[in-house]
């Protein structure tokens, strides 16, 4: 697979290494690739419990890279003992980050993918964005109670980067409330989408699709216990802010509806 356009590619036996061309020189000052500096980057993320991510600052740059291990998860995460098959995986995120963020959906800006062999078919590696200064993720911004005006006007934001992601050609496949980021500089509240494992980036999603992922999100709010924070208005006003005015669009989601209430309430009897 050959490296996109401004992106560094080095593929070896036992390494895989695709960097923003940019700011290759810093993180070869920091050592990377090699396996001692993705380790400690391992490691420093394993330390950070269920968050498991890491912060680099870069020599030189104002800006600090994000790393996030990528792992299988579920009952068997314990026997891969965080390796995964192959380095397909975040290769493909890179990818559909990158692509996103240059057609201008709300994603944080993708640095890298670092992968070494760990024992046979299996890889560690590790994925890099640009850290982004400020932002809480949604269950902690709402974990924080914001005042009314401002709970409206983060769900407002949400809708609103959603229906960007959409359009955009973003489809995700665990759009849920730790998997927004939310910033306010100058006092407007911004939200960008994070997480983008196994996500694809084509074509704008169908209404459908659509509506599945905005119920996943209703979903996750009721899983974590949030829902009622954020109340109806806040869910009108997130809608709301995704047609931005678009009756048609908000008729075929709509159509939707039905579907999802049941799927939801399979899943809050699932909960309870």
């Amino acid at each position: 697979m050959e490296a996109p356009p401004r992106w560094t590619l080095r593929r070896e036996r036992a390494l895989y290494w695709l960097v923003d061309a940019a700011l290759a020189e810093p993180l070869a000052a920091l050592g990377w690739p090699d396996r001692e500096a993705v380790e400690h980057a391992l490691r420093a993320a394993a330390a950070n419990g269920r968050t498991a991510t890491a912060i680099l600052a870069l020599p030189g740059r104002s800006l600090r890279i994000h790393l996030r291990p990528v792992r299988h998860g579920g009952l068997l995460a314990p026997v891969w003992r965080g390796a995964i098959w192959g380095v397909a995986r975040p290769v493909a995120e890179l990818r559909a980050n990158a692509r996103l963020h240059a057609a201008g959906a709300p994603v944080p800006q993708p640095v890298l993918v670092a992968a070494h062999r760990a024992r046979g078919p299996l890889w560690s590696a590790v994925l890099g964005t640009v850290h982004v200064e400020g932002a809480r993720d949604g269950l902690a911004w709402l974990t924080a109670r914001p005042a009314r005006s401002e709970l409206l006007r983060g769900a407002r934001a949400a809708g609103a980067a959603i229906r960007r992601f959409h359009d955009a050609g973003g489809s995700h496949a665990d759009l849920q409330i730790k998997n927004l980021l939310l910033l306010a500089p100058g006092g407007e509240t911004e939200v960008l989408v994070i997480d983008l494992d196994r996500a694809r980036a084509d074509r704008p999603p169908s209404p459908a699709r659509r509506m599945r992922e905005l119920m996943r999100l209703v979903r996750a709010l009721h899983k974590r216990g949030v829902a009622e924070q954020v109340g109806a208005r806040g869910c009108a006003a997130a809608l709301s802010a995704y047609c931005a005015g678009d009756r048609a669009l908000r008729r075929a989601l709509l159509a939707h509806l039905p579907r999802e209430r049941c799927r939801l309430a399979r899943h809050a009897w699932l909960y309870r």
